[in-house]
């Protein structure tokens, strides 16, 4: 919202973002994008586990500080595909149906506002 006030923008069409990527729900919406994206592409990547991760970590402390920065890379390199993939349809699949709802909306709200006007005078 001060960035909507520092560039002028409207501060209400911001309040939904400030909702939608607070820190409470940007872990959910990654979480759901990511098995999306395993199921859009099937067999080729598999979810990590609990104790992959934990053994990555365990192998990253191990090692010295490129070879730990190569492994992670290599691993959620693999992890972040899904990721992507599914964040992308999911902002697709939103952005539409949003777009139309507040498109009409915001028509409705300045026709009403010309309504009145043209009442006052």
């Amino acid at each position: 919202m001060i960035t909507a006030r520092i560039l002028k923008a409207s501060v209400i069409a911001s309040l939904p973002w400030t909702w939608i990527s607070n820190p409470l729900t940007t872990l959910p919406i990654w979480y759901v994008g990511y098995r999306l994206g395993i199921w859009i592409m099937p067999g080729k990547h598999k979810p990590l586990s609990h104790t992959e991760i934990q053994a990555l970590m365990q192998n990253f402390d191990q090692m010295d500080w490129n070879q730990g920065v190569s492994l992670l890379t290599a691993e959620f390199w693999e992890a972040l595909q899904p990721l992507w993939l599914g964040a992308v349809v999911m902002g697709l699949t939103m952005a539409v149906p949003s777009f139309i709802l507040v498109y009409y909306f915001a028509k409705g709200l300045l026709h009403r506002r010309i309504r009145r006007r043209q009442k006052d005078y």
